[in-house]
């Protein structure tokens, strides 16, 4: 985990406000594919959370006859837009970013249909240049993950994008005709692309796709492959229903090369309508998957890698955070990378931990009672703790936990939010561990029991505001001194948290409550 001590500045801070207090936004993506809403619930600190997705299926490249987009497609696109209209008026949303993209982009006549889109649906397009296409994408995927050396693709049904960036520093941007459903249209031998010529394609991929050297990639160690699109989301269903993946979540989740190569085994020779009857494809997918999976293989190939990471946000998700923090940089299509690296570091803001707790951990860090990394999973569980008050049903404080697309791992996240159920009810805790097993690891159960006792312990001083004074004075041990600030102390849990740290740690706990003296106390009263 990447981490910056850079401070917010107030400006910053004064745009993140103003973004909080609008609510709700809408983006609209306009591809050769298809066109998408997505409709955001935002938060402070520059944080989105999509609730509502409509997607339909235009197939805009298909209508480009010479260069000029062909009048019925037009009018299928303003037909879809009055319905995404509706969706957004009868939301009631706030904020409307609206972009197009490679079809489009490549229609001569794309400034007359911008112009019949907006006056028939009052939706405002931006057309994308193929650089702002990539970045922005990349923006959106990388302010979620948060991995600092990355090479990222974006691929479409009329382009790919690639991103290499270091440190979270751009260093390439490209873009390539190698979209999934360009591909299949030029070596489909037929009109309802039943034989393709996967031979040529393969080489026609390979030959296009560039070098790490045309890249500027010479440090491939600590690089990671990152991809968005909707055929890699596809693949990721098809992989993950084939494995009996126990989550429901693609956001974060690998696939290694050999499963995309198993998969294009298996989908090659299928035709369109029986991969349209492959749940995890749907109709959606059906014709491009074939031809998008090749292109993926071949950037691994070509490029060195033995698996890549998926990212549920991408486009959509750049282009709302870049146009509300930096609305005239947007406007004026003048963002620069370090507007981007910002908003990256804009998303790694998190609540902090009270000033007693934060001491507490560090002091266990210190005494070498938890790792840099069970530090970090412990933040994370403690930033969670309102949760477990926020339901009834324990169980769903995992299912809210694992629905945050997050930077942390799936199993991270797992092992946060067991951790955090566990403090509260273990026999809950225990079958679920079970459920999860093949994504946890064999000392994980160890682990969560230790962070999930320090919860217990943290969760006690959250509730009640108490301040604490944690030293050490040996190794092996930890006094607390701890200073409510009413009357009313829940000292017998406090006891059994006290127990639950000295066995998950082996460690001696002392505890020390002083309470505050009144009017009518001689003395601070002192309970060991």
């Amino acid at each position: 985990m990447n981490k910056s001590n850079k401070k917010i500045k107030k400006d910053e801070l004064a745009r993140i406000s103003d973004v909080g207090k609008l609510g709700i936004a809408s983006v609209l993506d306009l591809g050769s594919n298809s066109v998408k809403l997505v409709n955001y619930k935002i938060n402070t600190y520059n944080n989105y959370k999509p609730y509502h997705q409509e997607s339909v299926r235009l197939k805009l490249s298909e209508g480009l006859d010479l260069g000029i987009l062909k009048e019925d497609y037009i009018v299928k696109t303003i037909e879809t837009l009055k319905l995404f209209r509706n969706i957004v008026d009868f939301e009631d949303v706030n904020y409307v970013i609206s972009v197009a993209t490679s079809a489009i982009r490549d229609a001569k006549n794309r400034f007359e249909i911008i112009e019949r889109i907006n006056k028939e649906t009052k939706f405002d397009f931006t057309i994308l240049s193929e650089h702002d296409e990539a970045v922005f994408s990349y923006t959106g995927a990388i302010r979620s993950l948060r991995i600092p050396s990355v090479l990222f693709f974006d691929i479409g049904g009329g382009s790919l994008e690639i991103v290499f960036a270091q440190d979270f520093e751009i260093k390439k941007v490209i873009s390539l005709p190698l979209g999934a459903l360009k591909l299949t249209q030029m070596f489909s031998e037929d009109k309802g692309f039943e034989t393709t010529n996967y031979y040529d394609m393969e080489k026609h991929i390979f030959k296009i796709l560039p070098t790490k050297e045309e890249l500027g990639i010479l440090n491939h160690e600590d690089l990671v492959l990152v991809g968005v699109g909707g055929v890699l989301r596809a693949l990721g269903k098809y992989d993950q229903r084939s494995k009996n993946y126990p989550l429901s979540k693609l956001h974060n989740y690998e696939i290694s090369y050999d499963s995309l190569e198993t998969i294009s085994k298996k989908i090659r020779s299928l035709s369109v309508d029986k991969i349209t009857k492959i749940e995890s494809i749907g109709s959606g997918r059906a014709d491009t998957v074939r031809s998008g999976n090749l292109v993926i293989i071949q950037i691994m190939k070509k490029l060195g890698f033995n698996k890549l990471t998926i990212s549920a946000h991408g486009l959509s998700e750049g282009t709302l955070a870049l146009s509300l923090q930096y609305p005239k940089e947007f406007e004026n299509q003048s963002i620069t990378y370090s507007n981007i690296k910002d908003i990256i570091y804009l998303s790694s803001q998190i609540e902090e931990l009270s000033e007693s707790v934060e001491d507490l951990v560090r002091l266990m860090f210190s005494m070498n009672l938890l790792s840099d990394h069970e530090r970090f999973l412990l933040a994370f569980a403690l930033t969670q703790i309102d949760k477990l008050w926020s339901f009834r049903n324990i169980d769903n404080v995992l299912y809210s936990i694992m629905d945050d697309d997050s930077s942390l791992s799936h199993r991270d996240q797992l092992i946060a939010a067991l951790a955090l159920i566990y403090s509260k009810k273990k026999k809950k805790a225990d079958p679920l561990i079970l459920k999860f097993e093949n994504i946890l690891e064999m000392n994980d159960k160890k682990l969560i029991k230790k962070i999930s006792s320090i919860v217990s312990l943290c969760d006690i001083f959250h509730k009640t505001c108490a301040k604490i004074n944690a030293i050490s004075k040996s190794s092996n041990s930890i006094e607390l001194s701890i200073f409510p600030k009413t009357s009313i102390f829940p000292e017998v849990l406090l006891h059994q948290a006290c127990e639950r740290l000295e066995i998950a740690l082996d460690i001696s706990v002392n505890s020390n409550i002083i309470y505050q003296k009144s009017v009518t106390d001689s003395g601070p009263i002192h309970i060991v």
